[in-house]
């Protein structure tokens, strides 16, 4: 039916009511009322899937320990209305936010969350830029803090966060080592001017000695356990390591998590070297300003094409347990795109 202005609009939402398997992410029909004070409703265009959303379904973030709940930390939208100051309706807009709910076709959001898309810059392609880039970006110049000409190593640089931290790290002068092991990786990581080595073949330990005997400036982590410890091994006086996420075991990713967040902390009380957490759901809401700058920063470096978000796939809203489903499986590589419209 058409809402009328101010009024109440119809939506599909896909909600998670118990925690399990593909299965649970459930296509609901709800309604989404007019805008409190403050607050602004936006119609999505497209939501990113992140893993974080496959590990909340399952009940195993951190983060989400409560159902129900919709998946989805960003989106790409059209702003329909505000209450108070605002946005013009049409506007097209990005976000993060700091809790999940971007699996819909509508949300009403805080106007401080939203940051307008530069002239020209594809909705969908935008959706692939908040989560991972701020979090790249949180990693290289909040936790790391590195300079040009250091030398930094990363964990998993396929993945959505490590393509990011590699293209943000050749914009700023890093030297460069990736960890992966996924078909093209070695001419991919090349283009970034990062030097390939192959996790399943190599150990990046003996490597990093033998290459850089002297140690580098910082390590970048989302594995934790034992690597943790090899990767604390490798830093230079004064370097430090960063971690952004943990592969902990299925069943007990909380607790892994916990038990690898409490292990860094324990590391950052040893003398010469740093260690640090990053939790970008957490600082982006504790930070306002830091979080719009940056944003608004990623996003002209996408339209001009400084950064290159890889977007494997594009489904509709209604294919969300097929596309949790193909993650899973490790089908995909690149970031998938849910398209609401």
């Amino acid at each position: 039916m058409a809402p009328q202005e101010r009024g109440a609009i119809s939506c599909r939402r896909i909600v998670v009511e118990r925690f399990g398997g593909v299965e649970e992410l459930r296509e609901v029909e709800t309604t989404v009322a007019a805008p409190p004070p403050g607050h602004t409703r936006v119609k999505v265009i497209a939501a990113g899937v992140g893993f974080t959303d496959l590990m909340a379904r399952a009940g195993e973030y951190l983060l989400q320990r409560k159902v129900p709940f919709c998946p989805g930390y960003e989106l790409v939208g059209e702003v329909v209305d505000t209450s108070g100051e605002g946005m013009a309706p049409g506007t097209l807009v990005a976000a993060a936010l700091p809790k999940m709910g971007t699996y819909t076709e509508y949300v009403v959001l805080p106007n401080w969350l939203l940051v307008p898309l530069p002239d020209g810059l594809d909705p969908h392609l935008a959706a692939a830029v908040p989560l991972d880039y701020l979090t790249a970006l949180s990693v290289l110049e909040t936790h790391g803090r590195v300079a040009r000409g250091d030398t930094v190593l990363i964990q998993g640089a396929s993945g959505g966060v490590g393509q990011a931290l590699s293209q943000l790290g050749r914009r700023s002068g890093l030297r460069m080592y990736g960890t992966a092991s996924a078909s093209g990786s070695a001419e991919r990581l090349a283009r970034y001017g990062v030097e390939y080595i192959d996790y399943r073949r190599q150990d990046f330990e003996t490597i990093i000695r033998e290459r850089e005997p002297h140690g580098i400036q910082a390590v970048f982590d989302h594995i934790g356990g034992a690597n943790l410890a090899k990767s604390y091994r490798v830093l230079a006086p004064g370097g430090v390591l960063v971690s952004y996420a943990f592969v902990g075991r299925p069943g007990h990713m909380i607790s892994d998590t916990v038990r690898g967040a409490a292990r860094v902390k324990l590391m950052n009380m040893r003398p010469g070297r740093r260690a640090a957490l990053c939790m970008v759901p957490r600082e982006l809401k504790t930070n306002r300003d830091w979080y719009r700058v940056s944003l608004e920063r990623l996003l002209t470096l996408a339209r001009s094409g400084e950064i290159e978000p890889s977007i494997a796939a594009i489904h509709p809203l209604a294919k969300a347990s097929d596309v949790h489903a193909a993650l899973e499986r490790r089908e995909i590589t690149g970031k998938i795109v849910l398209t609401a419209s």
